[in-house]
């Protein structure tokens, strides 16, 4: 897709994607560089990271709503930059605008479901290393059930919470883009880590 004379690609997505620090991407938003580099190298590095959240959360079955909210998320970004705001910490921005798009569609439009059995063991077969021996593979996916089932138990809440600290993101960053209290992400995740220890 193009915006102004911008192209954002969401299927030239690599393999081994960089998670920059909050450091990184502020060194990175700071360098003397067009806006439309500064958004390019920001998509490189957090694009994934987004695109991945939102599935997480919010389902396998939206992946082309979430494509387009990753996408959506870094136009507004190219927007508030081009009218010259500056974005302190734009990891942190992007996940916030992101999430709000997907709750705004959610409301709007109820694309978002849970990620049922069929879609979790397509997920299983992409992550498993084609290298490993049959017990390396049938440990791995014992493991990777063991997980789906955990997140089951789950609330929308600490699922979000959850996903957003694996990204790395702090406890108040986290609250800033789910609107919540800092006290409550970590209640929030205490009462997650809990449930996930629960055994089936």
């Amino acid at each position: 897709m193009t915006f102004d004379g911008f192209k954002i690609d969401l299927n030239s997505r690599s393999e081994a994607e960089v998670r920059l620090s909050n450091d990184q991407l502020a060194e990175q938003i700071n360098e003397n560089v067009t806006v439309e580099e500064k958004i390019t190298g920001l998509f490189e590095a957090l694009r994934g990271s987004i695109f991945h959240y939102l599935i997480a959360v919010f389902g396998r079955e939206s992946a082309l709503e979430a494509e387009d909210i990753t996408q959506d998320a870094f136009l507004q970004l190219y927007k508030v930059m081009q009218q010259g705001q500056q974005i302190e910490n734009p990891r942190s921005w992007l996940f916030r605008v992101s999430h709000n798009l997907a709750i705004n569609r959610l409301k709007a439009q109820q694309f978002i479901a849970p990620l049922d059995d069929l879609t979790w063991e397509e997920i299983c077969g992409k992550l498993t290393d084609p290298s490993m021996t049959p017990e390396q593979r049938a440990q791995k996916l014992e493991d990777f059930a063991i997980v789906h089932d955990a997140m089951k138990r789950l609330s929308l809440q600490e699922r979000q919470c959850l996903n957003l600290r694996a990204e790395g993101l702090r406890y108040r960053e986290i609250g800033e883009i789910l609107g919540i209290a800092t006290p409550t992400v970590g209640e929030f995740l205490r009462r997650a880590i809990k449930k996930m220890m629960l055994e089936n």
